[in-house]
């Protein structure tokens, strides 16, 4: 597995690398929003939420170089409780196709990452995310949707 010394040595800035992947979105004509923070039952907040006319991305930003099965499953699944409860109160988002999507700021050794528990892609890192916007026909079907 590939681990970059330099960038893992650098003090994470969030409210940067929300803005880096919410600017990455907006480069491929999505509508974005970094920092969605918003209460239904409760208080919640999305990193990155980035819609067209036919899709939703809503985006985890996380700092790890790989995601250990034990665990993916559990932010996959809290990503998709923030989303479902977002669209309660966005309804402009309800009859787009719902993508959660984990961004990890560190490279990989791999483009996409692959949900154990489900089958589907469910992550890729920040190097990878203009590769599979690029390549959406390819990879769509196979993404982790709701």
């Amino acid at each position: 597995m590939y681990f970059d010394v330099e960038l893992k040595n650098e003090k994470t800035d969030w409210k940067a690398f929300e803005k880096q992947v919410n600017d990455v979105f907006e480069s491929f004509g999505y509508t974005a929003e970094a920092d969605v923070r918003f209460k239904t039952t409760r208080r919640f907040q999305i990193d990155v939420v980035a819609y067209d006319e036919k899709r939703c991305f809503f985006v985890d930003c996380k700092d790890h170089a790989y995601i250990p099965p034990s665990e993916e499953d559990e932010f996959l699944q809290k990503q998709r409780i923030r989303a479902e409860n977002l669209i309660k109160i966005r309804p402009d988002l309800t009859y787009k196709k719902k993508i959660v999507l984990l961004v990890t700021r560190n490279r990989t050794n791999s483009l996409l990452q692959h949900s154990e528990s489900t089958g589907n892609i469910f992550g890729v890192d920040m190097s990878g995310l203009r590769e599979l916007l690029i390549n959406l026909p390819l990879y769509e079907d196979d993404l982790f949707s709701f």
